[in-house]
C-alpha cells in the first residue's frame, strides 16, 4: 500500500535555503524524534500544520539551520508530513556524522504521550519507504541512543513510551500483505443469501413432488388408506 505524504504546501513550509542530498554511502538506519513540546497534545490536522511551521521558523531562524530539521513527521492520527523529504540528509540527530549515519522521523508526541496504533502504523511504513531508497538502512534507534554515540550528549527523544517500542521492535515495518476482501457483502446482504439457500433446499428436498418431504407424505397416506382397509374388513 502506497503512503499519502502531506505535501510541504499543506503545512506552509517556507523554502529551504539549500537541501543536501542524503547519501547512501554509510547510511545506517533510522533515528526516531520528538519535538520536546512539553504537555501539549496535537491532533488536528490544523494544529499539526501550525506546530510544524514553528518549528521549522525556530530551526531556520534561532537555529541557523537551513530548513526544519527532520526528514518526515508522523502525527497521532497517522498522518505522514514531508519535511525535508527522505532523500534529503537531517539536521537533527546531533552532528554531521549522525545525521551521514541515519535519517531523522518525528513522532509528534507530548511528554508522556502514547504513540497511538495509527501513528506506529504509519511510522512503519515511513521506515519502510526509507528502506526502499536506502536498503542497507535497518536499523531503528531513538535518538537518544544515536546521539549518545555520536556526541556523548544525553536526550530523553523520543520520550520513554516511544524509546520502548523501539526496543520491542514495533517500528519495524511488517512484511505480511493484507489479504483484500472476496467477499464484500453486508451483515443483511449474507443473511438474505442464507435464507434463500434454505428456502431453496426446502423446495427441491422437502416440498417437490420428487423430495423427501413429498415421500414420506405419501408413505403415510398409504399406511392411513391401508388402516381405513384393515377396519372396514
Amino acid at each position: 500500500m502506497s503512503l499519502n505524504y502531506l505535501p510541504r504546501s499543506a503545512w506552509n513550509a517556507r523554502p529551504s535555503k539549500g537541501p543536501t542530498h542524503l547519501n547512501a554511502t554509510g547510511l545506517l538506519g533510522t533515528a526516531l524524534h520528538w519535538p520536546g513540546m512539553g504537555n501539549h497534545r496535537l491532533f488536528a490536522q490544523d494544529d499539526v500544520a501550525h506546530a510544524l511551521r514553528g518549528w521549522q521558523d525556530y530551526h531556520m531562524d534561532t537555529r541557523g539551520w537551513s530548513d526544519i530539521a527532520y526528514q518526515v513527521a508522523v502525527d497521532q492520527a497517522g498522518r505522514a508530513w514531508q519535511l525535508r523529504g527522505l532523500t534529503t540528509r537531517s539536521g537533527a540527530n546531533g552532528d554531521a556524522d549522525a545525521n551521514l549515519a541515519y535519517g531523522a522521523i518525528l513522532l509528534v508526541l507530548g511528554t508522556g504521550e502514547t504513540p497511538t496504533g495509527a501513528l506506529i502504523n504509519t511510522t512503519r511504513q515511513v521506515i519502510a519507504d526509507f528502506r526502499r531508497l536506502y536498503p542497507k538502512a535497518t536499523a531503528i534507534k531513538p535518538h537518544s541512543w544515536v546521539r549518545t554515540q555520536y556526541t556523548g550528549a544525553g536526550t530523553d527523544c523520543p520520550g520513554d513510551a516511544a524509546r520502548g517500542l523501539i526496543a520491542a521492535g514495533q517500528f519495524e515495518p511488517r512484511t505480511t500483505t493484507p489479504v483484500e476482501d472476496d467477499m464484500p457483502y453486508t451483515e443483511d446482504q449474507l443473511r438474505a443469501m442464507m435464507q434463500a439457500e434454505i428456502e431453496e433446499y426446502m423446495t427441491r428436498f422437502w416440498v417437490s413432488p420428487t423430495g423427501t418431504g413429498t415421500a414420506i407424505r405419501e408413505q403415510l397416506d398409504r399406511i392411513e388408506t391401508d388402516a381405513k382397509a384393515a377396519a372396514a374388513k
